[in-house]
């Protein structure tokens, strides 16, 4: 596998907007480290170029563009499911383990050595007690100078982080890879009529309080094509509404 690093800030795209209330300074290369992160995981799983405009507007467009907060957790596993990938939550024993096997994981990181509030990141690697990552945020300088985080060249994005740091500092990890059989990709949800009803009700409910926009969730539900990742998320997003 042929690794791909994407600068947020990369000239090409650092002003395109990335928003969903026209605030100018609401950009890609302020705020879509998350979709910035799974362009790197997908260029590099799938060995084609998906660019960070793509899949910041693919956020935009199903919803996961938060006010004010980033890239909300779901979009992760759309993403994927999307791209043909397979995405999992897991600890850091399981993100270790699945780089290990050839995955990718994205971590949400908390204040720390990679941000002051919160930041993604992907993991590329592991040995020896230490974590190879690519960060989007490319001259990031939170790093500090405890030895913790080995920046190699500077501000190439590429750095190596102690296991330490990401144990302590991550908060989630989302593992991606590409399917190794047919059926391992997502399978859609066999629910009774029942079942289907009551997930209707709160998806209508969660359209008319606004805290999802996107309409095709319905369509998938009448239609009995949600998958389980996606019921996953919507299950997520009850439970926190």
């Amino acid at each position: 596998m042929n690794l791909v690093y994407y600068n947020q800030e990369d000239p090409r795209w650092r002003n395109v907007p990335y928003t969903i209330r026209g605030d100018k300074s609401q950009t890609i290369g302020t705020s879509a480290c998350g979709p910035t992160s799974f362009a790197m995981a997908a260029s590099s799983l799938l060995g084609r170029s998906i660019l960070p405009t793509e899949t910041a507007a693919y956020a935009v467009a199903h919803g996961y563009r938060t006010d004010n907060n980033g890239t909300a957790w779901g979009f992760f596993a759309d993403a994927a499911e999307h791209y043909g990938l397979t995405c999992r939550t897991g600890n850091f024993a399981a993100a270790k383990q699945a780089l290990a096997g050839g995955a990718l994981v994205v971590a949400s990181m908390r204040s720390g050595h990679f941000t002051s509030g919160g930041h993604y990141i992907l993991l590329v690697g592991a040995g020896d007690g230490w974590i190879d990552v690519y960060d989007p945020n490319k001259d990031n300088r939170k790093y500090g100078v405890d030895g913790l985080i080995d920046q190699g060249a500077k501000d190439d994005g590429k750095v190596r982080s102690r296991e330490s740091v990401i144990q302590r500092e991550a908060g989630q990890f989302w593992i991606i890879s590409k399917p190794d059989t047919a059926e391992e990709a997502d399978e859609v949800l066999q629910l009774s009529n029942y079942q289907w009803g009551v997930l209707e009700s709160n998806v209508k409910q969660l359209l008319v309080n606004k805290t999802i926009t996107d309409e095709s969730w319905l369509t998938k539900i009448k239609e009995r094509t949600l998958t389980t990742s996606e019921l996953a998320w919507l299950t997520f997003v009850v439970a926190m509404r």
